[in-house]
């Protein structure tokens, strides 16, 4: 017995960016630090800058989308 999976896994632009700054927040916190508290803290402020990145750089463009 197979268990069927949606091969198509949408996500909208929000979930898109959200997870590339996850996914790229953990490389580069486990690339740059070493201690687990170190790290850790990084990959929260890394994660927090791309988050607010990309949502400053969607707030301005904005006003060239209509």
């Amino acid at each position: 017995m197979s268990v069927m999976v949606d091969p198509e896994l949408k996500l909208s632009h929000l979930q898109a960016m959200v997870f590339f700054a996850l996914v790229i927040s953990i490389a580069f916190g486990f690339l740059s630090r070493r201690t687990a508290y170190k790290r850790a803290r990084y990959i929260i402020w890394s994660l927090v800058l791309f988050l607010l990145a990309g949502v400053g750089i969607g707030w301005l463009m904005y006003p060239f989308s209509r």
